[in-house]
């Protein structure tokens, strides 16, 4: 029976294709790690040492606790170690990690906020016959308020919003609260350490079972996806982390071409009809651009033919053209000059509510009813412009 994780409904809902690369074919790609996953890796280590030494009374400085962050990092790093934001090197990413260390070492010490249950604790959820299964990084209790600790070295504060919704730790409430059964309350902590920032969010029965309905959904859906075959690649910002670009219809092109020469990259058959297409499509908007200005040039002539002679339909070969001057009232809108005493004005006369959700251009109509010399004070700001309008018809026969 499938056992699922918050990783594995995770990775279906961000990319069905990766789902079924890595779930249901198993395929498994000599990929190498990111710096980003090799930097939380390695502080994880150094706040798991802290807290399994604490248990056997032992408190770590500050010092011997970044002398072993460091020895973790020469002893895993490695030149296939991949950097992908361009303009930073791995020291930027070591030494924003021992930052991290630094600060929680600092905001937390003594490190008596509680006991600490379990380090790395597996979790088991069981939702109406469904397995998941997961891993909390500190689990810790006073009383019977119970804490699961979530540590995160990501560069991107989320708002509270994003918290108090977020399903992985509040998947793992569901299984301490089967797990123990003196749990009165459970708080969810996340650490966003390169912030030096704690945010708690706690979760009520009823959200709980809306998020275990939600689950069998999404649960649902992948079993369907499984019967048919059908997983579709979703293109998102995280594709340029995923270990399978190279077999997924929308990415392949790209990094099979990006890790060829100039020269062959240039006689690359896909990347030369791109070039070609597109250079047509400039082609066609540079032309469309032209006609465009042949068009008003000729619109201006027509205007002027029709007020020279002073009709309003003009006849062609086999269609005729009507024109349609009128004079319309304008006001000044948001961007334009005198917009502020316009609605100081109207502000003052108590008027506001009337066409404070009006189009400018409506504003005449509204003004029916209102004092004259409130009427006066806003034509001030009022011009004329003429507006003209060329409708194209067919002739008829007796025409």
């Amino acid at each position: 029976m499938t056992v699922y994780s918050h990783s594995r409904l995770s990775t279906f809902e961000n990319c069905p294709l990766q789902y079924r690369l890595k779930y249901v074919d198993k395929i498994k790609l000599d990929e190498s790690e990111t710096i980003e996953a090799f930097m939380g890796s390695r502080v994880h280590e150094a706040l798991e040492k802290l807290y399994k030494d604490l248990r056997l009374s032992k408190t770590n400085t500050v010092d011997e606790l970044l002398s072993f962050y460091d020895d973790n990092w020469k002893k895993n790093y490695s030149g296939d170690i991949r950097v992908v934001k361009e303009g930073y090197s791995p020291q930027n990413y070591r030494d924003t990690g021992a930052k991290c260390i630094r600060e929680y070492y600092a905001r937390y010490q003594p490190f008596n906020d509680g006991k600490t249950l379990g380090i790395e604790q597996i979790i088991h959820i069981d939702i109406e016959g469904y397995k998941l299964r997961g891993f909390i990084d500190r689990l810790s209790c006073s009383g019977g308020i119970y804490e699961i600790h979530d540590y995160k070295t990501s560069q991107y504060l989320p708002l509270q919003s994003h918290f108090d919704s977020d399903r992985q730790l509040a998947l793992y409430q569901l299984g301490v609260q089967d797990m123990f059964a003196d749990v009165r309350e459970v708080d969810l902590v996340w650490h966003y350490l390169v912030f030096d920032k704690e945010i708690r969010s706690r979760r009520a029965a009823q959200e709980l079972l809306e998020l275990k309905n939600e689950i069998l959904v999404l649960i649902g859906t992948i079993e369907r996806a499984e019967e048919d075959n059908d997983f579709q690649a979703k293109e998102t910002g995280l594709c340029d982390w995923c270990e399978y670009q190279s077999l997924c219809t929308k990415r392949m092109h790209i990094v099979k071409t990006g890790q060829m020469s100039l020269n062959k990259y240039l006689n690359d058959p896909g990347v030369k009809l791109v070039n070609q297409y597109v250079e047509k499509t400039n082609e066609k908007k540079k032309l469309m651009e032209e006609i465009d200005a042949e068009l008003e040039l000729l619109k201006e002539a027509i205007i002027a033919y029709a007020k020279k002679e002073g009709v309003e339909v003009i006849r062609g070969n086999d269609k005729k053209l009507r024109v349609r001057i009128e004079e319309k009232t304008h006001f000044p809108t948001k961007e334009e000059k005198g917009r502020g005493e316009l609605d100081a004005i109207i502000k003052e006369a108590g008027k506001w509510e009337a066409v404070s959700d009006l189009n400018v251009h409506a504003l005449a109509k509204a003004m029916n009813g209102w004092s004259p010399q409130l009427i006066e004070k806003i034509k001030e700001f009022r011009r004329m412009e003429e507006s003209c309008r060329i409708y194209v018809s067919g002739l008829k026969e007796r025409e």
